[in-house]
């Protein structure tokens, strides 16, 4: 058994946060979170292979990485169809595996506990849990043979506190928090670390649409955050490339909150 890890040189921290050499699958990386996440690998040098369920956007927010210089890869793929995460893991297997797998996909539906029914679970559920569920056991091989692998699933603030009108969507990501410590626990002795980030309120295109419209929520979302804004996309990206990195080699089973102070105040 090695007793220290010394990826990470004494005296040059910077080196491992280079991810030159290893290649990321970012599911739901055409749009917000996921496409900042894949970006910032691709920048930090991974090879990305970005999956997302709507192709034409997909492509698109590929495009402009590669316009970079970065290595792109898109995959369009929805994740609660099992053949088409079977084709991915093929995608992968003949690229020549993975070590770095950042979950971002996700939906999110807003209803009063009094109306949300199982079909209202079922549409969150399905992706939020179980899509992240399929793609990380059909993945799981290749991180194993990788011998350093990580994953990195995103959860949310309803992980930690109570939403109001999302009880359904805090559920699922609930179970993300609790099945990415299991995995902690289950692949550490295969070095294969798992951690969640778990963002505060993030202005992406799921959230512009409902702040838009109610200006009053806004205001009293901002006198919550000790930073007095509302975060971006891109506020995650250096935590993304942190944990996919060597330079988080003994942090594993943990939940990251990027939220700004909310949970602090």
């Amino acid at each position: 058994m090695a007793y220290i890890d010394e990826s990470v040189r004494p005296g040059e921290p910077l080196s491992g946060f280079d991810l030159s050499g290893l290649r990321a699958v970012v599911t739901g990386a055409g749009r917000g979170i996921g496409r900042s996440a894949a970006s910032a690998l691709a920048t930090a040098g991974a090879e990305v292979v970005a999956v997302d369920i709507d192709g034409d956007t997909l492509l698109d927010s590929v495009a402009r990485m590669r316009a970079e210089g970065n290595k792109v890869i898109a995959q369009a793929a929805d994740l609660r169809h099992a053949q088409e995460v079977q084709a991915l893991r093929s995608l992968v297997d003949e690229l020549g595996g993975v070590s770095i797998l950042i979950n971002a996909a996700g939906v999110i539906r807003r209803a009063s506990s009094l109306d949300a029914g199982l079909q209202h679970l079922d549409e969150v559920w399905s992706v939020n849990v179980r899509g992240l569920y399929a793609v990380t056991q059909e993945l799981l091989p290749a991180l194993v043979q990788s011998g350093a692998g990580s994953i990195i699933n995103v959860g949310s603030l309803g992980s930690v506190l109570g939403l109001k009108d999302r009880a359904a969507y805090a559920a699922t990501k609930g179970a993300v928090r609790q099945y990415t410590q299991s995995l902690a626990v289950d692949l550490g002795p295969a070095h294969v670390r798992a951690n969640t980030i778990a963002p505060g309120y993030i202005a992406t295109e799921m959230n512009r649409d409902w702040l838009a419209n109610d200006p009053a929520q806004r205001e009293r979302l901002l006198e919550r955050v000790p930073l007095g804004r509302l975060g971006s996309p891109d506020d995650l990206a250096g935590t993304f490339v942190y944990l996919a990195s060597p330079a988080s080699a003994y942090v594993t089973g943990q939940t990251i909150i990027v939220d700004g102070g909310w949970t602090a105040s």
